[in-house]
């Protein structure tokens, strides 16, 4: 009971306000139910003595039930009052279980607020299959595993305290034997089957993580699968994990029915240690009379002890899902309040902001060394300016400081003179982000530019100039649906370059004042890059473009290029003074047909 408690009491308090007086009143009306299990089974007690041919039974208001003829009645009676709990019974969980549903829908939005708030290196380390699971069939299995059966747990422990009510009342000994050996039976499954219950819960947990994860690594590179022939090996690496997941499964299946067959075979064996100690107490009638108490009593007793065995086994299998999400929660939330505490925001001034990054490093956590240091640079508002240099020289992890999803570890970055993180809610408003790999819904064109899912948030007109700014209007109206076309899952129905341009209107879409394109370009056809460009261009002065780029033609024209080695910006100016300056670059815009390179004179000649 303790181990239910412990998983209980943190959930409870990630509820919504009035969700606890629900619960509360749902206990007591549960626990209020086992007062007609007291009526009930007092007046079968009251009458066992009459019914086994012992003595009369004498009755407050009614008198001698033998007597006067009252049995027959009163049975009937007891059968009503069994027959109306059962009907309350039913009406009170299907109350409670549309109250359940919006406990675990407030439950999923604190979990899904909670992995957006935190930190962004942080959700690089957790997979996406993992938080998926987690929002959705975690938070079921909490609700459902956890909560609900925990709560009912108020009218067995009710149900289970008249039964001890009427034993006490009617045969003291009998009762204190029968609570002695069914404390024993309680003991075995308490040590014995919660435990492996609790481990098997947590192999479920793990495994159906693994095979979720690997489902979706799957089916997000089908393609390259498909062309390798690599079918067959991911096909055995899913039997693997969910072989193992299901036979997890399986056994918390299995561990859940055994108290039954426990319980049924102790009531069994509970039938000759009563009735043997009735004997001994009373002769033959009081071994009758003995086991006919019991067998009253453990029509209640044992469903009810059988039950609370099985919350007891639904609780510790569900335990690991329900602690991994009190634990997201928490600090998810604990992240919020962090940053509300310490960073409280203001606004931005309406007009342009320059950025300044003054002695910024960062380093990913765990990682041996810095992956950017020393950063000394300043971004004129409405420039065009982009970084440069081989893989691994710090390019994205200077876009997400910029775009304020990573925080320096050492140093500043400064907007319009003003500490990022203090008005990091109003930056992110000004913000365009176009990344090398769209991701894209299965929605409509209009809804995939708006990024939205309601239909009703869309607006077609903004949706119309973003796509006309990107290049891809014309080829949009084109196909059947126009803006209502569907791209299909993952953005399937659009090549390579619509998908990337699509990205590009997203990214215009709410007309920002800093506009970040990160390889945006990489997939276009020179004609459809050198249009994208030109679009761009138009907005110099009005918005600041940051654009991260290894064809340089896109770059050609930018305010001042930034060349980035070793984590740090080893030079800094125009195309052509960086050219000049950096042998490697000259190296590569001489590749791209954008300058020269000096052969070594051949000394044999």
């Amino acid at each position: 009971m303790k181990s239910i408690f412990d998983v209980l009491v943190p959930l409870l308090r990630t509820l919504p306000a009035g969700s606890r007086r629900f619960l509360t009143g749902y206990g007591a009306a549960s626990a209020a139910l086992a007062l007609l299990d007291v009526v009930a089974l007092g007046l079968i007690a009251a009458l066992l003595p009459a019914l086994v041919g012992r003595s009369d039974a004498e009755l407050p208001l009614v008198g001698n039930v033998t007597e006067n003829g009252m049995a027959l009645p009163i049975l009937v009676f007891i059968c009503l009052l069994i027959v109306l709990k059962g009907i309350l019974a039913v009406l009170l969980l299907r109350f409670a279980t549309k109250r359940f549903a919006k406990h675990e829908v407030a439950i999923g939005d604190r979990l899904f607020a909670a992995y957006l708030a935190s930190p962004w290196e942080k959700r690089l380390g957790r997979n996406s299959a993992e938080i998926v699971r987690s929002v959705d069939v975690g938070v079921g299995i909490t609700v459902s595993g956890v909560l609900m059966p925990a709560m009912s747990l108020f009218g067995e422990l009710g149900t289970l305290a008249a039964v001890v009510v009427v034993l006490f009342v009617a045969q003291p000994l009998i009762a204190v034997v029968t609570m002695i050996y069914l404390g024993l039976v309680a003991l075995l499954l308490a040590k014995v089957i919660s435990p492996r219950a609790v481990a098997i819960g947590r192999e479920n947990r793990e495994w159906s993580n693994r095979t979720a994860k690997t489902l979706y690594e799957a089916l997000g590179a089908l393609k390259e699968i498909t062309l390798a022939g690599r079918g067959p090996e991911v096909q055995e690496q899913v039997h693997g994990t969910r072989t193992k997941s299901s036979i997890a499964r399986a056994g918390a299946i299995q561990i859940s029915q055994i108290p039954r067959y426990v319980l049924e075979t102790a009531l069994v064996l509970g039938f000759a240690l009563l009735g043997g100690v009735g004997y001994l107490t009373g002769g033959p009638a009081g071994a009758v009379s003995a086991v006919g108490l019991f067998a009253v009593a453990g029509f209640r007793l044992i469903p009810s002890l059988t039950r609370m065995q099985a919350v007891q086994s639904s609780v510790n299998t569900s335990a690991s899902f329900a602690r991994q999400i009190v634990e997201d929660i928490h600090e998810g939330e604990a992240e919020m309040h962090r940053q509300r505490d310490e960073r409280p925001q203001h606004e931005l001034p309406e007009n342009a902001a320059d950025i300044e990054l003054r002695d910024v490093a960062f380093s990913y956590p765990g990682a041996a060394a810095p992956a950017l240091h020393a950063v000394n640079i300043r971004i004129p508002a409405g420039s065009h300016v982009a970084f440069v240099g081989a893989s691994g020289a710090g390019k994205s992890t200077m876009v997400d400081l910029l775009l304020g999803l990573l925080e320096p570890s050492h140093g500043h970055v400064m907007v319009g003179g003003e500490p990022m993180e203090f008005v990091l809610d109003s930056w992110r408003r000004r913000i365009g982000y176009v990344p090398q790999e769209v991701s894209l819904f299965d929605a409509s064109i209009a809804q995939n530019v708006a990024l939205a899912w309601d239909r009703d948030r869309v607006d077609p007109e903004r949706v119309t100039v973003a796509l006309r700014r990107a290049q891809l209007l014309d080829t949009v109206m084109e196909r059947d649906g126009g803006l209502d076309a569907l791209v299909g899952e993952r953005g399937m129905a659009l090549s390579g370059g619509q998908r990337q341009r699509l990205g590009i209107a997203r990214a215009l879409y709410d007309n920002p004042r800093v506009l970040v394109m990160d390889e945006a370009t990489s997939a276009l056809d020179t004609a459809t890059e050198a249009a994208v460009t030109t679009a761009i261009r138009q907005l110099h002065g009005d918005v600041t473009v940051i654009t991260v780029a290894h064809r340089l033609a896109t770059i050609r024209d930018a305010d001042i290029v930034f060349f980035m080695r070793g984590g740090t910006v080893a030079a800094a100016g125009t195309f052509d003074e960086v050219v000049a300056s950096v042998p490697d670059f000259a190296e590569q815009a001489a590749l791209a047909g954008l300058g020269k390179t000096e052969k070594p004179v051949d000394e044999r000649r």
